[in-house]
């Protein structure tokens, strides 16, 4: 009996000595993997890549440690050796970023077709992940493929509606298109996150360059007739209204534009944009909170006089935001 009780004492420390050891490999990974990605931050790739490369003398698998291996040597340059780390992970595991690495290498160095074909088998086992849709658009705009840039812009939005670079991403694509109606209210999603002002002026001066510019000589029928609806209810919104100042100007021809879009959603052919733009945008149009919406989105054309419309109005704020977070978007 004694003899039992011995070898269970002993099994019971090698199985605690064992966990032990695991979760101190655990712990030294952890750390190390943390002092890599700070490394590849401050843009120090070698030494970040020292720091994986001791976590994979003990798990030569770690399939974070190779992934981040992997961006670091594509970060200094060094693609090939980074293809190799992304194409072992693909080999052992289903890790869509890695697929987004390589995707990117191809891209950057112009073999659109093998980075294609990249972006389609990491979404093949990761339909809903919005870094590789956002990627294939980035992608497809690089190319100058801009119907094709828009699709998948929109896909990275349907899977993370709060990822802001998709929004303008999506807008630039459909602007570049002459296709104004969804470039707008892309936009307008995109100012409403706040951007800093050195992003959010650009954008905001290709808002008021569509309300009041005419179709393209060269945009489609439809394309046309709607950029004409969109200048004419822009027009018509403010004629004989005097002393506005730019945002006040800018409100009320937003305010009828959204209002013009939502009725005429059907004829935009995407269900997409009809109901989670159209839709949504001519409810804003609608409720009382057009003034709150376009002081914030317009804070670069006017800095000084919105910041201060927008101090005296904080309870206008929190309504809003009250407001917003009570509505649906559809992205089906």
């Amino acid at each position: 009996m004694k003899t039992y009780r011995k070898l269970l004492l002993t099994w019971a420390l090698i199985i605690c000595s064992t966990v032990l050891f695991a979760q101190s490999n655990r712990t030294q990974a952890d750390s190390l993997l943390k002092q890599g990605v700070t490394l590849n931050d401050a843009g120090k790739f070698a030494e970040a890549v020292a720091k994986y490369d001791e976590i994979l003398k003990t798990e030569p698998n770690n399939v974070t440690a190779l992934y981040e291996k992997g961006f670091s040597l594509s970060a200094a340059g060094k693609s090939d050796e980074a293809i190799a780390c992304f194409e072992k992970i693909t080999s052992t595991a289903n890790f869509p970023d890695a697929y987004v690495g390589l995707a990117n290498i191809y891209d950057s160095k112009g073999d659109y077709e093998k980075a294609l074909s990249y972006y389609m088998k990491g979404i093949a086992i990761a339909p809903k992940n919005r870094n590789l849709w956002f990627n294939l658009s980035v992608s497809y705009a690089r190319q100058q493929k801009y119907p094709q840039s828009e699709s998948a812009a929109a896909e990275a939005i349907k899977a993370d509606p709060k990822h802001i670079s998709s929004y303008r991403n999506y807008a630039v694509a459909a602007y570049l298109q002459g296709r104004n109606a969804e470039a707008l209210l892309g936009l307008s999603n995109y100012l409403m996150f706040g951007v800093p002002a050195n992003q959010s002026a650009g954008a905001c001066q290709i808002v008021k360059e569509i309300l009041r510019t005419s179709p393209k000589s060269d945009a489609g029928p439809i394309a046309k007739m709607q950029q004409e609806t969109i200048v004419q209810a822009a027009k018509l919104a403010t004629a004989g209204k005097t002393n506005l100042t730019p945002t006040d100007s800018l409100t009320i021809q937003l305010t009828a534009v959204y209002k013009v879009i939502k009725t005429q959603e059907a004829q935009y052919g995407s269900p997409f944009f009809s109901r989670y733009f159209g839709d949504f945008f001519g409810r804003i149009a609608e409720s009382n909170y057009m003034d709150v919406f376009t002081h914030f989105i317009a804070v670069s054309l006017s800095p000084q006089d919105n910041l201060a419309w927008l101090k005296t109005r904080q309870d206008d704020i929190k309504a809003f935001n009250i407001w917003l977070n009570t509505q649906k978007r559809q992205t089906e």
